[in-house]
């Protein structure tokens, strides 16, 4: 099925969950935010989120400065 991470499509199995796909994408799982179609999905969700065709998945990094 396909799905988009921060607008890059990618080609997932069935019954992925956002935080595998956050490990396909090579994204470090500690200090983001995730949304899944635009609504904020908690970490303690991640693994418990089944994606679904066409989904799109945002990560934002926190970071610091100014």
């Amino acid at each position: 099925m396909n799905i988009t991470v921060n607008g890059k499509p990618y080609e997932v199995e069935e019954a992925t969950t956002l935080e595998q796909v956050l490990q396909l994408a090579n994204i470090k799982t500690t200090g983001i935010a995730t949304a899944l179609n635009n609504a904020v999905v908690p970490a303690v969700m991640r693994p418990k989120t089944v994606l679904v065709e066409g989904d799109s998945v945002t990560v934002i990094t926190a970071f610091y400065g100014g």
